[in-house]
């Protein structure tokens, strides 16, 4: 078979999973450790019900026509938990599609408006483009395989739009989350993976919008200076993926003993009189 390169614009997802190559997800649990990358490397994880939801929101803002992927789970009297026998004929009769609740399904279209109403939004999920684009390609610096799948790729002006949810869109909340899950790493691997593909520097841009009502959102242009920032912490953990195969030794985040450290927030003054002490010594 044929090594695979290029974009993919009818890749579905399953097809793109089973494509063997490093993404921004997969990379980004070295950040915990090597054990934990290599165990959900071996583990594959099938999708949760918020992925489910995460995915089915996107399909309803940025390819609205796929409305028929999904499904609502609770329209009728019996549909009350997902388990049992009426749960099993209703997953067996929708096979393929996407199940979400009712409250779910609020949620969604209560995102969907949200979105609409931002008009920096609407700039993106309008505008001329493709929706759900496998990207696969060989880094030449590593001689890696990698794979991305970008949320939405414009037609015109080499833009990558990836849409997120979020608790606050705020620009200092959004970029707290950015950090922690490793969004400036993704980005600059979608970077790496156009250029590659097209020889052309992609603009980078990330849409938030919260989950919660009232569904506030916000644009923001993802800056070469955080694209720097992803491509060195990237080059830190493929070296660190690089010693892990050679010895095949894959270490937990601690292996050494070490001090204690509390978060910078707490300080004796916050403390409780009333907590409970039994067991400490000194």
């Amino acid at each position: 078979m044929a090594e695979l390169n290029g974009f993919y614009y009818d890749m579905d997802f399953d097809a793109y999973k089973a494509v063997d190559a490093l993404n921004g997800s997969s990379l980004v649990h070295l950040r915990r450790s090597p054990m934990y990358f290599k165990w959900m490397r071996d583990h594959p994880q099938p999708s949760t019900p918020a992925m489910v939801l995460g995915t089915a929101t996107h399909r309803m803002i940025l390819e609205p026509y796929r409305s028929d992927d999904f499904v609502v789970w609770g329209k009728q009297d019996d549909q009350k938990v997902r388990r049992g026998k009426v749960w099993d004929q209703f997953q067996t009769d929708n096979a393929g599609k996407m199940i979400v609740t009712k409250s779910e399904r609020d949620a969604m279209v209560g995102m969907a408006v949200g979105a609409h109403r931002n008009p920096a939004i609407r700039k993106y999920t309008e505008a001329r483009g493709t929706s759900e684009v496998s990207m696969i390609w060989t880094d030449k610096t590593s001689g890696r395989r990698f794979k991305g799948r970008a949320d939405k790729i414009m037609d015109s002006g080499d833009v990558i739009f990836d849409l997120k949810t979020c608790r606050s869109c705020q620009r200092y909340k959004f970029g707290a989350q950015a950090y922690q899950l490793g969004y400036h790493i993704k980005m600059a691997i979608y970077w790496m993976g156009y250029k590659a593909i097209t020889g052309n520097d992609p603009h980078m841009i990330l849409g938030a919008i919260e989950s919660t009502a009232p569904y506030e959102s916000a644009v923001y242009r993802v800056t070469k200076d955080i694209i720097l920032q992803g491509w060195e912490e990237m080059d830190e953990l493929l070296k660190t993926l690089t010693e892990c195969e050679k010895d095949d030794r894959w270490p937990s985040a601690e292996e050494v003993e070490t001090d204690l450290i509390l978060p910078t927030w707490a300080t004796t003054e916050q403390s409780d009189d009333n907590l409970a002490i039994e067991g400490l010594e000194f």
